[in-house]
């Protein structure tokens, strides 16, 4: 079987880079993991094989619509998992 890759875990993992430099939350790799999971939860999987999916996703993941909504829930995975850290706050 080829390789599968879930696009929208990479899309996710980028959008967490990119906010998170906005807020005073926790920035540890388990809090990553978190804020990644709680995301990818609620956003649809974009699994591809080929560097044709790869591409469409790409596009797809830059309209506005698509990058807002994907915003929004990784916005709101850094504001849970953030205000409800598994460990000790340093």
């Amino acid at each position: 079987m080829d390789e599968l890759v879930n696009l929208m875990e990479e899309t996710v993992l980028n959008k967490i880079d990119q906010l998170w430099k906005q807020t005073d939350y926790c920035t540890c790799d388990n809090c990553k993991i978190d804020v990644a999971a709680y995301a990818l939860n609620r956003l649809p999987a974009k699994y591809v094989h080929s560097l044709e999916g790869t591409l469409i996703h790409r596009f797809e993941s830059s309209t506005t619509q698509t990058d807002a909504e994907i915003t929004a829930v990784v916005f709101q995975a850094i504001q849970r998992i953030g205000e409800n850290c598994h460990h000790d706050k340093k």
